[in-house]
């Protein structure tokens, strides 16, 4: 594993701030989860559709709430501008997948109320955060919805199955 320092700096500092980790959340029934790509990589289908469909503006995914984070006293601004740092760092598996799955995991387990999917094609554990920790993470939350709880039903049936093309979203009212 070649971990490098800025990662296991990030790491640390998740691990010694629980007022930080508290904060990796998005207002009740508000959660936004993405992975893969349909047309376009999802990150970028959800800007698209946030300009185009009022109701998803509420919506928050993990890069809105780390870019809210600031960080006094730390090299860098914001949350997000350090794992952004980290996630140009090779070997990348032992480094920006290592952090976006610590900042997904934080993220999942303090979701509250329904939650939104999109989800595209392109999925599976080794390749992408989501399978390999949101899924988990939100299908032992107690706080997460019935409903949202059933579509990460469908999400592990697709893992299950390999199926890397879910192409399945919802977006909770």
């Amino acid at each position: 594993m070649s971990m490098q320092p800025i990662t296991r700096n990030l790491l640390e500092f998740l691990h010694k701030n629980p007022g930080v980790r508290a904060r990796i959340r998005a207002p009740a029934n508000k959660t936004l989860l993405y992975a893969g790509s349909f047309f376009k990589p999802m990150w970028q289908e959800i800007a698209d559709m946030k300009r185009a469909v009022p109701q998803l503006r509420d919506k928050v995914t993990l890069t809105e709430v780390l870019a809210g984070i600031p960080l006094h006293g730390e090299p860098f601004a914001h949350l997000l501008a350090w794992v952004e740092r980290v996630n140009d760092v090779q070997p990348w598996r032992d480094n920006g997948f290592v952090a976006w799955r610590a900042l997904s995991g934080i993220f999942a387990s303090n979701a509250v109320g329904a939650v939104s999917f999109q989800v595209g094609g392109g999925i599976s554990k080794e390749a992408k955060v989501f399978a390999a920790t949101e899924i988990a993470v939100l299908s032992r939350n107690p706080n997460v919805d019935a409903v949202s709880k059933d579509m990460l039903g469908y999400y592990q049936r697709c893992l299950e199955l390999q199926q890397p093309s879910m192409n399945a979203g919802f977006i909770a009212a």
